[in-house]
């Protein structure tokens, strides 16, 4: 039997992939873990931060994860290698900034609290 790992989704994604990796780790439908996560940040702000943390932690799934695990019942078509290179790497950047732009929004919010 395969060994099962939590990944960042490569195929599954909205933002960074979190929701669709843990989703696919406990073998459910993605969206019922993005309403799950938007639901308790809405209640209680704390898996944002968490959300933000497995971002930065969770490695990128490897391309042949899905391999063999009832999903390949249609035809994917990619990009030539190189280019699909080019675009993870331009993808990989815009997370980065997306995350610093968030981490900077998170600090700024933190601090009008700090302050009152």
């Amino acid at each position: 039997m395969m060994e099962r790992r939590l990944y960042r989704s490569q195929q599954d994604k909205r933002l960074f992939g979190v929701c669709g990796g843990i989703a696919h780790f406990l073998r459910m439908d993605s969206t019922l873990v993005r309403v799950g996560v938007v639901i308790l940040t809405v209640c209680t702000g704390i898996p944002i931060l968490i959300y933000l943390l497995l971002a930065m932690i969770m490695p990128k799934e490897p391309r042949w994860s899905y391999v063999g695990d009832g999903f390949d019942g249609f035809e994917r078509t990619y990009p030539s290698p190189s280019r699909m290179n080019d675009l993870d790497s331009e993808i990989d950047r815009l997370e980065k900034r997306a995350l610093v732009q968030e981490v900077h929004r998170l600090r700024t919010e933190l601090g009008k609290y700090k302050s009152v």
